[in-house]
């Protein structure tokens, strides 16, 4: 029996709430109740005006990540919950984040990149540009890692981790967020490879800290492989252009953890934002949203997918009353890792659009408001976390 497993065995004897925070669960839709999603509906709300700009509208953020490889740490140190360290494998190399979570569960990045304020934009996470030394002297079968850089507090950190490789998908597999980045991020997870265990030791400006234990008995110490994909708060500006439109970040907030143009194109009934990471793509029925999808450079799978029934409206005309819709997320081609509503208004010369998760528990306490504001052609979004 795993170590989740008996977890899941522990948790009616002690009632606890540790456990429980860190409990994968199943897909929040049967097989049957999922399929009914694939047929298009389109958003049948009543127009009551000519669209009020040319580029389409975006009214919500999507994102999405795919870890190859992640180690997860809890150390006992008072200011840091998290210690983690994934690789992103691209066709030009492996890349490595840390990513540390302070105290209220916000996760920053540190990444020996040039340019990463422009690293996945559409990703809110506060990064620092620099040095990640890392030492893998693993086998096909074990990992065998150090890390050493500099946290976002300016200490110096030298973490290790010996064990054995994941080899089997969490069961079941749709990751618990454990409330990480929950400012920033309506997050849903695929642990597609996962195992507890291995030694590990983290040094931080000199001081070793030990591993924390749940219950007092199980090292926190995870190996996994996992896709990360949801929501995002976002800011950001369009304008159209001949073959499509660009998207500026941030649209004026300041500060704001990430920066870029984007050029995204149409093509077809399909709006596209291709990078060297990810690729967004969101398509549209009578110019409403129905469908959504990220993908990652190198990977077969779309990272997420999100469906709308029925389609959201034109944003870009003005229409009657308040549209509800319902959407459905499937993570790394599984099934239903998240459900919720979208509610919005459309009159004046603002939307507002309400995300509003329902499925998993750890999803429904991260609703986001999108405004939608058109000016001089074109329009600002601001994506915002509400209560």
């Amino acid at each position: 029996m795993g170590v989740l497993s008996r977890l899941a065995l522990l948790l009616p004897l002690v009632g606890c709430a540790a456990v429980s925070k860190m409990l994968p669960g199943p897909p929040v839709l049967s097989a049957k109740e999922r399929a009914a999603w694939e047929a298009p509906v389109p958003s049948g709300v009543v127009y009551t005006g000519p669209a009020r700009v040319e580029a389409p509208v975006l009214p919500l953020q999507i994102w999405g990540l795919q870890y190859a490889l992640d180690v997860v740490l809890v150390s006992e140190h008072p200011d840091w919950s998290m210690h983690e360290y994934a690789r992103v494998d691209l066709p030009a190399g492996p890349i490595w984040l840390a990513k540390d979570a302070d105290a209220a569960g916000n996760q920053g990045i540190v990444a020996d990149l040039p340019d990463i304020e422009a690293w996945l934009p559409e990703v809110p996470a506060p990064r620092v540009a620099g040095p990640l030394v890392v030492t893998d002297n693993s086998t096909a079968h074990t990992a065998d890692l150090r890390f050493a850089y500099t946290n976002p507090d300016g200490d110096p950190v030298v973490v290790t981790y010996v064990g054995p490789l994941p080899t089997e998908p969490s069961k079941p597999r749709n990751g618990n967020t454990m409330g990480h980045s929950r400012a920033a991020v309506a997050a849903l997870l695929d642990l597609h490879l996962f195992r507890m265990g291995g030694e590990a030791s983290v040094t931080i400006d000199g001081v070793d800290w030990a591993i924390k234990r749940l219950l007092g008995i199980y090292p926190l110490k995870i190996i996994l492989a996992q896709t990360q994909a949801g929501f995002a708060i976002a800011d950001f500006r369009v304008a159209g252009t001949a073959a499509g439109f660009t998207l500026t970040r941030p649209g004026g907030a300041e500060p704001w953890p990430t920066r870029a143009t984007e050029n995204w194109t149409v093509d077809g009934d399909w709006l596209v934002r291709e990078g060297p990471v990810t690729t967004l793509r969101y398509h549209l029925i009578d110019g409403g949203l129905d469908r959504a999808e990220v993908r990652q450079v190198g990977v077969d799978t779309p990272l997420a997918t999100f469906i709308f029934r029925p389609a959201l409206p034109d944003f870009r005309r003005p229409f009657q009353g308040v549209a509800e819709s319902a959407f459905v997320v499937d993570i790394a081609g599984q099934p239903a890792h998240g459900t919720g509503r979208v509610r919005a208004t459309g009159a004046g010369d603002t939307v507002t659009v309400d995300m509003i998760p329902e499925a998993p528990r750890w999803f429904t306490d991260r609703p986001m408001r999108s405004t939608i504001t058109f000016a001089d052609g074109g329009y600002r979004a601001q994506i915002t976390r509400v209560d």
